[in-house]
C-alpha cells in the first residue's frame, strides 16, 4: 500500500501521519520493530528499498515513512523511485507513506525531474492533500479540537483565537488546550480568549525578542526560562518564534527597499501593533543574520517532527550563539 501527504497545513498532515503511526504499533507492531521514518532529502534509492526489504520474524507487514522526499537535491532518485513504485500491488504487505509539504502551487513547484512521480503518487487511491483551512472549516476544527477536551467555544472566541494567531494551526491547538484547562465552565469566551491567550503570549514573545535583538544572553535565557515555567511547550514556542523571525525579516527586507514604515503593515497584511513593535528589533539584526537564526529554527522544527531534535536545548544553543 502506498500513501502519500502531502499540503501546506502541516499540522493536520503531521497528525494524520501520527495516527497512522498509532494504529500500526497498536494493531501490527506494538514495539515498532517494522517501523522505519527516513529523511527522504537524503535518501536514496537503496536505503528506500533496502527498509522495505528488510524482514522481520515476527510481524509480517512493515511500514516504512519517507518525509520530505521532494526536497531531495539528487534528482535521479524521482525517476528510480517511480519505475521502483510500479512493481508494487495492492496486495502488498507493506505500507509506504511519503509526506511532503507545500507541493504544485505557484510558491513551491513540483521540479521537472520529479513530476512523473509527483503525479503517480498523487492518483494512488491513499493520496490527500492538506491545504489550508478556509474560514469555515477552521471554525469547525476550533470547535472540534475544544470537545475533545469537554468543551465548548463560542463562534466570536473561535474568530478571535483565528485572528490573533494568524490563522497558525500549530499555536491554535496549544491555545485551546491552554484555555481548556484555563476555563472554569463549559464554553470558552472572548474574555477567556483575550485575558489567557495570545495576547499575554505574544507581549511575552515581544520582550524574548527585544532581549534577542539587543544581544542580552543572560535576559534572553531568563525569558525563555519563565516561558517554560508557564507551562507553553516546545511547539509552541518553536512556532511564536519563528513567526516573530519571519515577520522581522519581512519589515528588514521592506525597509532595505525604502519603502514608507506607515506603509509596511497594509503591505505586509500585518497588524499596526506588530509592526510597531518589530520595527525597532529591525535595527539590531543584519537581513542576513535573520534568515539564519529563521534557517536555524526551520531545521528545528524539521528535525523535532521527525522525531530527531530536541527543541529546548536548540533554543538555549540559539541564544548562546547570539
Amino acid at each position: 500500500m502506498i500513501i502519500f501527504l502531502y499540503g501546506a497545513d502541516t499540522f493536520r498532515s503531521r497528525r494524520f501521519l501520527q495516527e497512522l503511526k498509532n494504529k500500526f504499533t497498536r494493531d501490527v507492531d506494538p514495539n515498532s520493530q517494522s517501523l522505519s521514518v527516513i529523511d527522504g532529502m537524503a535518501a536514496d534509492l537503496k536505503t528506500i528499498s533496502g527498509q522495505i526489504n528488510t524482514g522481520s520474524l515476527f510481524v509480517k507487514k512493515r511500514l516504512i515513512i519517507v518525509e520530505n522526499l521532494f526536497k531531495n537535491k539528487k534528482e535521479k532518485i524521482f525517476n528510480e523511485l517511480n519505475d521502483y513504485l510500479k512493481t508494487f500491488t495492492s496486495a502488498d504487505d507493506n505500507i509506504i507513506i511519503f509526506r511532503d509539504e507545500e507541493l504544485d502551487t505557484k510558491e513551491k513547484p513540483v521540479k521537472a525531474a520529479a513530476k512523473k512521480l509527483f503525479s503517480f503518487l498523487k492518483n494512488q487511491p491513499y493520496s490527500q492533500e492538506f491545504s489550508p483551512l478556509n474560514a469555515n472549516q477552521l471554525l469547525s476544527f476550533i470547535k472540534k479540537e475544544a470537545q475533545a477536551f469537554h468543551k465548548e467555544i463560542s463562534a466570536p472566541a473561535a474568530s478571535l483565537l483565528i485572528n490573533s494567531s494568524n490563522s497558525d494551526l500549530w499555536v491554535i491547538a496549544q491555545e485551546i488546550r491552554k484555555l481548556a484547562f484555563y476555563t472554569s465552565t463549559g464554553v470558552i469566551s472572548p474574555d477567556d480568549v483575550k485575558n489567557m491567550s495570545f495576547d499575554s503570549a505574544e507581549e511575552n514573545v515581544f520582550g524574548l525578542m527585544d532581549a534577542l535583538s539587543a544581544k542580552n544572553k543572560k535576559l534572553a535565557i531568563t525569558l525563555l526560562e519563565e516561558q517554560y515555567a508557564s507551562g507553553l511547550s516546545d511547539e509552541y514556542l518553536l512556532s511564536m518564534l519563528m513567526r516573530q523571525f519571519k515577520i522581522l525579516l519581512q519589515i528588514k527586507e521592506a525597509l532595505n527597499s525604502n519603502m514608507n514604515p506607515g506603509e509596511l503593515a497594509p503591505k505586509l497584511k500585518l497588524h499596526p501593533f506588530i509592526v510597531k513593535k518589530s520595527i525597532p528589533q529591525t535595527q539590531n539584526f543584519s537581513s542576513l543574520e535573520l534568515r539564519k537564526h529563521l534557517n536555524y529554527l526551520i531545521n528545528l522544527d524539521y528535525l523535532n517532527k521527525t522525531g530527531r531534535g530536541e527543541i529546548k536545548t536548540n533554543l538555549f544553543l540559539l541564544i548562546s550563539a547570539l
